[in-house]
C-alpha cells in the first residue's frame, strides 16, 4: 500500500513559508511582494488578499513563529505553580528564560525567525516594537505578577526594571551566543542551551534578589 500523499501547500502556506525565509536572507525593506510571490510561485496579487499586503505577511510570520516559544513558557510557568507548593523566583526564571533558548533550536523556521528578529532591530525598529508589544505584551506582564509575587519587598517598579533587563540578557543571549566562545576562548560553550539557561538563570535570580532601590530614590528626593 502506498504512502499517504502530503496535503498540497495553499497559497497562503506557499506565501508564508517564502517570505519567511526571504525576510530572513534579506531584512523586510530588502523583499519586494513581488520577490515573494515570484519565490512562492504565486499571484502578487493574493499577499494583499490574504494578508493585506507586506506588513501584513510579515506580522504573519512574526506571529506564527512567536507561538511555540510563548506556549513553551505558558506550559512550564503552569508546571511550576500547579499544586499547593509556591513557584520559586528560580522557577519563574526557569519557565521564561529556557524556551527562548531551546525553542528556537527545535522549532521549524527557529534560525530563520532568530535572524530575522535581528534584522528588524537594526532595519525597522519602530516595527519589531509593535510586532513584540503585540506578541509579548500580555505573557509579560504574567511574567511580571509571578516574579512580584515572589519577591513581596521588592517594589513594583523594581521588578518592572529588573524584567527589562532580564529581557536584554536573554535577547542578547540567544542571538549572540558566538561572543562569549570568543571571549573565553573556548571554554565557554553555548552550543548546549541547558547549561546557558543554568547559567542565566543563576544571574538574573541574584539580579532580582538585589535590595530594593525604590525607597532610596524616594528618600532622596525628600
Amino acid at each position: 500500500m502506498s504512502a499517504a500523499k502530503k496535503p498540497e501547500e495553499t497559497s497562503r502556506e506557499k506565501l508564508i513559508r517564502s517570505a519567511e525565509r526571504l525576510f530572513a536572507e534579506r531584512g523586510y525593506n530588502g523583499v519586494s511582494v513581488r520577490d515573494i510571490s515570484n519565490d512562492a510561485k504565486v499571484n502578487s496579487a493574493l499577499v494583499g488578499y490574504h494578508f493585506g499586503g507586506k506588513e501584513g505577511l510579515l506580522t504573519e510570520v512574526y506571529t506564527l513563529q512567536c507561538e511555540p516559544l510563548k506556549a513553551e513558557r505558558a506550559r512550564l510557568l503552569a508546571k511550576y505553580t500547579a499544586g499547593r507548593k509556591a513557584a520559586t523566583l528560580e522557577d519563574i526564571l526557569d519557565a521564561f528564560i529556557r524556551p527562548s533558548l531551546t525553542v528556537a533550536q527545535k522549532s521549524k523556521g527557529g534560525k530563520s525567525f532568530s535572524r530575522l528578529r535581528a534584522i528588524l532591530s537594526v532595519e525597522n525598529s519602530l516595527l519589531l516594537e509593535r510586532l513584540v508589544s503585540e506578541n509579548f505584551d500580555d505573557t509579560s506582564q504574567i511574567f511580571i505578577a509571578a516574579l512580584h509575587r515572589c519577591l513581596p519587598g521588592l517594589a513594583r517598579d523594581d521588578v518592572y526594571w529588573r524584567f527589562h533587563f532580564l529581557l536584554g540578557a536573554t535577547y542578547y543571549t540567544a542571538m549572540g551566543p558566538h561572543r562569549i566562545k570568543a571571549l573565553s576562548k573556548g571554554k565557554c560553550d553555548p552550543s548546549e542551551p541547558n547549561i546557558t539557561a543554568t547559567q542565566l538563570i543563576a544571574f538574573a535570580a541574584a539580579g532580582f534578589r538585589a535590595n530594593t532601590t525604590s525607597t532610596k530614590r524616594k528618600r532622596a528626593k525628600r
